[in-house]
């Protein structure tokens, strides 16, 4: 008989090989390391709300939630490609539905779980978890975009912006740990929350993966980051102070990102949850690569 095992770390191993093989639109992009810093270090993680569905030994599905405030998020779930059409999507959205439930949920969202979250939405490509969810009652509300950079055709220069920039009393440079409380208070008073423990979570990377700007007198006035959601590569949020936008500040620090990302052997760049397309196309050639329906259901 089937039966539910809490997910726990030393899951994780079995856990990257069972999505590496049922999720084939992001097919090896699935790391041990980055499944525990999406569910176990985001801080709203409750151990009861991520299980492994499991039949004679064997994993055949699994679901990880994620509950903040009054709303819940499905934050990951699949069912074995073997084990589809049998009714096992519905035992385990039932049981992380009553979870929720019990501890005061009154909506359910569908993976963007911001800010510790694999896809901002769930990608209508995988059509049978979109039927499955608007059978079950999740609506669609609106759609975003991914777009993706191609960091094997260009270098990303920023030299002579910088020394323009330089001009104007502004520093591009990397975020240094030492930065940490003053960064933290700078995005929580610019940001959202959201945003800030998203950028503030690059200080634990090794090398830090956020760069910023600072005006002649030292103060931070933008920033860039990435690796703190998505996949490797997976590049945002970014943002420059209004009173400063337009003068190249937010592109030198988009750049800095993708040369940084090449640097390390990565040979792609994914923008989440883009807002300005024709920035990031401009900018870089960037070229929308997905689209991900948000919804929700009430419980």
């Amino acid at each position: 008989m089937p039966h539910f095992v809490e997910l726990q770390p030393q899951h994780l191993d079995e856990l990257t090989g069972f999505c590496n093989r049922n999720f084939e639109f992001h097919s090896g992009q699935f790391e041990a390391e980055i499944l525990h810093r999406r569910i176990f270090d985001d801080s709203d993680h409750i151990p009861d709300h991520g299980f492994l569905l499991r039949d004679n030994g064997k994993t055949i599905g699994f679901m990880v939630g994620v509950l903040r405030g009054n709303e819940a998020g499905l934050k990951l779930f699949a069912v074995d490609q073997e084990h589809r059409r049998s009714g096992i999507g519905s035992m385990m959205l039932e049981e992380i539905e009553a979870l929720f439930r019990s501890d005061g949920a009154e909506r359910v969202r569908i993976l963007n779980c911001s800010p510790c979250y694999f896809t901002p939405g769930l990608d209508p490509r995988y059509t049978e978890a979109f039927c499955f969810l608007q059978s079950r009652g999740y609506n669609p509300e609106r759609y975003v975009h991914n777009m993706e950079v191609d960091l094997t055709a260009n270098e990303f220069d920023t030299s002579e912006t910088e020394s323009t920039l330089a001009k104007q009393g502004f520093k591009i440079r990397r975020l240094e740990r030492e930065d940490g409380q003053t960064f933290y208070e700078w995005m929580l008073g610019t940001w959202s929350q959201n945003w800030t423990t998203e950028a503030c979570n690059s200080l634990k990377n090794t090398p830090v993966t956020t760069f910023i700007a600072v005006d002649a007198d030292r103060n931070i006035c933008g920033f860039a980051t990435y690796d703190v959601t998505l996949f490797r590569g997976g590049f945002g949020p970014t943002g420059v102070e209004e009173r400063l936008r337009g003068l190249g500040i937010g592109k030198v620090l988009f750049l800095r990102c993708l040369q940084d990302m090449k640097n390390r052997g990565y040979p792609r760049c994914e923008i989440a949850w883009v807002g300005p397309i024709s920035f990031y196309a401009h900018t870089a050639g960037a070229r929308i690569c997905a689209t991900f329906m948000q919804g929700s259901k009430v419980l």
